[in-house]
C-alpha cells in the first residue's frame, strides 16, 4: 500500500511540475517564444556534440 501511495505522490508532483511548465510557456510573448526555440536548438545541438552513437 505504501508503494501505491508513494507512486501517486510522485506522479502528482510530476504532473504539477509539467502543468507549471506549460503555464509558463503559454505566457511567453512571440519574441520570447522565438528566443526559447533558438536557445533550445542550441542546447539540442550541443548535447550530442562529439558523442558517438554507441
Amino acid at each position: 500500500m505504501l508503494e501505491v501511495v508513494t507512486d501517486a505522490v510522485h506522479r502528482l508532483g510530476r504532473d504539477e511540475w509539467w502543468s507549471s511548465v506549460r503555464d509558463a510557456l503559454d505566457g511567453l510573448s512571440p519574441t520570447e517564444v522565438s528566443a526559447y526555440q533558438i536557445e533550445s536548438h542550441h542546447f539540442d545541438s550541443a548535447s550530442a556534440d562529439g558523442l558517438d552513437d554507441r
